[in-house]
């Protein structure tokens, strides 16, 4: 079995906005998804400002975004870092209120698998959407 061909990540560094720059995140996923059918760029546009959004609000910097298009399997990989490797996301609950917590049930029923990887300084958040999702 062959390694899956990569392209090189492309970043968006979420520190730099004082508030989650989610419009700017969508817009950036326009232009680099922009050969892709719209329907994925749009799943891909959402759960990228999930996992933006809950950098901001459940975690502290360095916060960033990476994605990265893979072609064998052909699926768009979404990862973003935050500086709270103990802080664990858990689907379906909020510290931030009862009817908050939804995100990442939204991100699995977009057909994206996620999972976190956990560093010493860091974890990173990611996603990713099978290309024949959209």
């Amino acid at each position: 079995m062959s390694a899956p061909t990569t392209h090189p990540y492309h970043q968006f560094d979420l520190d730099d906005h004082d508030t989650p720059p989610l419009s700017e995140v969508r817009a950036w996923i326009r232009t680099l998804l922009e050969d892709l059918d719209p329907d994925l760029v749009a799943d891909t546009e959402l759960i990228a400002t999930e996992l933006a959004a809950n950098a901001y609000e459940h975690a502290r910097a360095p916060r960033l975004l990476r994605l990265e298009r893979r072609s064998a399997p052909a699926v768009v990989r979404l990862e973003v870092d935050d500086g709270n490797p103990d802080l664990l996301p858990k689907p379906g609950t909020s510290t931030l209120g009862e009817f908050r917590g939804r995100g990442l049930v939204l991100i699995k029923s977009l057909g994206a698998a996620w999972g976190v990887d956990r560093y010493p300084d860091r974890k990173t958040v990611w996603a990713e959407i099978p290309e024949s999702a959209g």
